[in-house]
């Protein structure tokens, strides 16, 4: 299969996931917005994977390439019903596209935090009841969209995770992330400012946080991957 992913840098692509496409063969296509967005397209591909990054939803009047992103997961979702996984950034604009509102977070979620599953969804089959993930957000999807379901959330975020039509899921938190992926991450200029004044001085506790869950982080993504890769055949 050909999976279209759209990045917003270099350095944040799909970490953790890539040697789940590597493994079985798919041919994955890196957009990176907003240098390349204007040059994406949906033809010949069947799956859309839309990433994280530091601008808001609601700034797509400031910039026009978002507005262009936001119209190609409009029509790959609605439109063509293509396989859709967002994660932050993605999954908000996901919420946003199907009619749902993204508004400031009351609290933003960083760090290695934990989230509880609504239910028993199947993406989550195998996992605890609460499980471990990063997150690193300040909004956050506060109306649903109709017809969504939320298969998980937080304290702080009612929606960490949901799922619409049966082919596309997004997730608040960033399942890509390893300890490879928040290297990278560190090559973005201000990123590790940044951490550190959320969770402390010794914000690099992080690595050590992310190595010691790694086998239940690892459980996590072949769960969503697996989960999302069945979507096809729906």
């Amino acid at each position: 299969m050909r999976i279209l992913i759209i990045q917003h840098s270099g350095k944040e692509h799909a970490g953790g996931f890539r040697p789940l496409f590597s493994r079985d063969g798919h041919q994955v296509i890196a957009c990176t917005a907003p240098d390349e967005i204007g040059d994406a397209e949906l033809n010949g591909i069947d799956g859309l994977w839309v990433l994280g990054g530091p601008m808001q939803v609601w700034e797509a009047g400031e910039l026009p390439w978002l507005s262009r992103e936001i119209d190609l997961i409009r029509e790959a979702v609605l439109e063509r019903k293509l396989p859709y996984f967002g994660i932050c950034l993605g999954h908000q604009l996901l919420a946003h596209v199907l009619g749902g509102e993204v508004a400031p977070a009351a609290k933003s979620e960083v760090g290695l935090l934990h989230v509880s599953k609504c239910g028993n969804p199947p993406m989550f089959e195998g996992l605890s009841e609460e499980f471990g993930c990063f997150q690193w957000h300040s909004a956050e999807v506060s109306r649903l969209p109709p017809g969504a379901e939320v298969t998980a959330s937080s304290d702080h975020c009612n929606v960490q995770a949901m799922v619409w039509g049966g082919t596309a899921h997004s997730f608040q938190f960033h399942a890509e992330l390893d300890t490879g992926t928040l290297a990278d991450w560190y090559d973005i200029e201000q990123c590790e400012e940044m951490l550190r004044t959320h969770i402390g001085d010794d914000a690099n506790r992080i690595f050590d946080d992310l190595s010691a869950a790694e086998a239940s982080l690892s459980l996590m993504r072949e769960n969503l991957y697996r989960h999302w890769i069945s979507s096809f055949a729906r």
